[in-house]
């Protein structure tokens, strides 16, 4: 057994066909075939079933696939740190995100990683937000790093908490102008709600328990990422994290803090073993994009602006910087 198997192997685990592995690996289909057979002749075990036009794991290759990702990325870190004695960057970083992050805060992060590390790639994963399918994702190899709203213990993984993010209500346009900034958590008792099965459900039920207000719910959806349109089209108000709810603003949604300000958790969640290089430069870069955020924010504040204001100001400044940004890129990310 060699790595060039592994990586055939895995290849097709991924693809789910012959036909598209070998296309992927840029390998005549017989040449892979060929490759899948002496690898299940060396081992002794069948690794795959054919169901139809498509192929399945075995037993056995199901056992085989998170030790065949470790030793790659293994293989891949030991690579990478030669390289990084003559100055080079190649490799990928295995990500898994939740949708809930995905809008609002991963362009940010991938641009800023890209632009840092022109060598290298990313490769993302969309998980549920359920603590065993990001085990199960880190476990097997699949994502070296996953982040999430929602905190989680399990062995042989950590779980890090990066930063915060404010919890915003967005009002369609035209709605609820009489509504001040901050307003109080009990104007929200009888107003239409657009709520995502994450955090925004999550958010409403504490509030009925804590609070003895009655929010309607009029859209439940399991996208978050859908809120903002839904948002434009008037369909309801809805609870966004700050960055999506200025996305919301540009497109003209009104915006007003929920007072108290509530603030939503990040979390990193990471194998215990050594990150390989490009996963660790990921995560440092996503804690510095939400450490520069909140300076920036807080730069404003402390020069008079309400927490709002202060927000729309320093987002307004990283649309300036990514403009500027596409006429010269990978160049150094400009501070808001």
């Amino acid at each position: 057994m060699n790595v060039r198997e592994l990586e055939c192997f895995l290849a097709v685990v991924d693809q789910g066909s012959i036909t598209r592995a070998a296309s992927a690996l840029y390998l005549a289909q017989p040449s892979l075939s060929q490759i899948i057979r002496r690898l299940e002749t060396e081992l002794g075990v069948e690794l795959f079933r054919r169901v139809g036009r498509g192929l399945v794991l075995a037993p056995a290759g199901e056992a085989l696939v998170g030790p065949a990702r470790q030793v790659l990325r293994d293989l891949q870190h030991a690579r990478q740190v030669a390289e990084g004695y003559r100055g080079l960057e190649r490799g990928r970083v295995d990500v898994a995100i939740s949708p809930t992050l995905t809008s609002n805060f991963l362009a940010a992060w991938v641009g800023h990683f890209r632009r840092k590390h022109p060598g290298l790639t990313v490769r993302l994963t969309q998980h549920s937000g359920d603590s065993d399918e990001i085990a199960a994702l880190i476990r097997s190899g699949e994502a070296e790093l996953a982040y999430t709203v929602t905190s989680m213990s399990r062995q042989g993984i950590d779980c890090v908490h990066i930063g915060d993010g404010e919890v915003v209500l967005a009002l369609p346009p035209g709605w609820r102008t009489e509504f001040p900034d901050p307003v109080p958590v009990k104007l929200l008792d009888g107003l239409p709600m657009i709520v995502d099965r994450g955090f925004g459900r999550t958010y409403l039920d504490s509030l009925r328990e804590t609070s003895a207000i009655e929010p309607v719910v009029v859209v439940d959806t399991s996208e978050p990422a859908g809120l903002v349109p839904l948002i434009i089209a008037g369909a309801g108000a809805a609870l966004l994290p700050m960055r999506q709810a200025l996305d919301a603003r540009r497109r003209g949604a009104s915006l007003r803090l929920i007072e108290p300000l509530t603030l939503r958790p990040i979390y990193a969640i990471t194998p215990t073993t050594p990150l390989s290089m490009p996963a660790n430069r990921f995560l440092e870069l996503s804690r510095e994009n939400l450490d520069r955020w909140h300076q920036a924010v807080t730069r404003r504040t402390g020069q008079g602006m309400t927490l709002l204001e202060a927000a729309v100001d320093a987002d307004g400044a990283i649309e300036a910087a990514y403009r500027r940004l596409r006429e010269a890129p990978y160049q150094p990310t400009v501070s808001p």
